[in-house]
């Protein structure tokens, strides 16, 4: 058990600054428990995130990422951009810093302390779970210039959506000074001023048309902290869950909200759900995308589940949590 070696990749904006105290204490425990130093990386920015999880890279060392959903799916973008997309054969650890931290709730962790201490037991035993992830392809833009630029491949393991989804991210990306209630605030404020649009989808090879408020795809039950968006979803099931709200009516949208908080909205005659494999989306303009609480903006974007396409060290009480129906 003695003898392991690590790097902390965290962020030390996320959790309003907590992360920086959170990356010590885990040094400290590291090296009790191992009984060698911790090497820490803090990073400066999205794409330095990416920067980190390359540099990281290496038989030598096991990879540990700390940060909100948006800092861990960085950090596995920037893996799968070294390995062309191949999947990740070596387990990564993961702490959670931010706001949200829903993947994690996957398995039962919704503190620091519970990640952490899972973490340890985990490395210490060796104990992991293989895990799906989604590939989005599209064209990639810029705000400032629309123009359809390079093809781009980007990971998603927790949830992809376009629509109402992606304006409640940008507004609560502005309010993450509240911590974990700022989804739900931004999702208050921006339901009263939202229009329904029309889009031309394919869904596992079928063509249709659809008018609908947001379409969302998850990887994993929790979004947004504590809302369970795909009730039915595992993270190592070979299949994403398509939910997608299709209300009219502004009250009546607004009303099915909370519901999201129990799962039960997969029941509302409103809302179209179900199990998928893939999903393209078409349209002139260009989409918002939210990818794991993060924003990419592209034309005509493709996104497709690829089984087993990563791993994470976990205790085998935590996987029982994540993988049981």
């Amino acid at each position: 058990m003695e003898g392991k070696k690590a790097v902390l990749v965290y962020n030390p904006a996320s959790g309003k600054g907590k992360a920086k105290d959170r990356a010590m204490d885990f040094a400290r425990l590291w090296q009790e428990k191992f009984g060698t130093e911790l090497r820490l990386r803090s990073t400066r920015s999205l794409e330095d995130i990416r920067v980190a999880a390359r540099e990281t890279a290496g038989k030598e060392y096991i990879q540990i990422f700390m940060g909100g959903d948006g800092t861990l799916s960085e950090s596995v973008q920037g893996l799968s951009e070294s390995n062309d997309f191949k999947g990740l054969a070596r387990p990564v650890g993961l702490l959670p810093g931010g706001t949200g931290n829903s993947f994690l709730r996957d398995f039962g962790i919704t503190s620091y302390e519970e990640a952490r201490d899972a973490l340890l037991a985990a490395i210490a035993s060796d104990s992991s779970l293989t895990i799906d992830a989604g590939i989005i392809e599209y064209q990639k833009c810029e705000p400032q210039n629309p123009a359809r630029g390079n093809a781009t491949r980007r990971i998603t393991f927790n949830i992809w959506g376009v629509g109402l989804i992606s304006n409640i991210t940008v507004t609560a990306i502005k309010m993450r000074f509240l911590g974990s209630l700022n989804y739900t605030l931004a999702t208050v404020l921006k339901i009263f001023t939202h229009r329904p649009d029309r889009l031309k989808v394919t869904i596992d090879g079928k063509p249709e048309e659809l008018f609908c408020n947001t379409l969302i795809v998850s990887n994993s039950r929790f979004t947004g902290g504590a809302m369970e968006m795909a009730p039915g979803i595992r993270v190592n099931d070979g299949q994403l869950f398509l939910v997608c709200p299709q209300f009219t009516s502004t009250l009546k949208l607004f009303s099915f909200f909370p519901t999201i908080f129990k799962g039960t909205h997969v029941n509302h005659p409103s809302i179209r759900t179900g199990f998928i494999k893939e999903i393209k989306v078409e349209r002139e303009d260009p989409f918002i995308m939210n990818v794991d609480g993060e924003l990419e903006i592209g034309y005509d974007p493709g996104l497709r589940v690829v089984p087993g396409y990563w791993k994470v060290y976990m205790p085998a009480e935590n996987i029982k949590k994540a993988t049981a129906k």
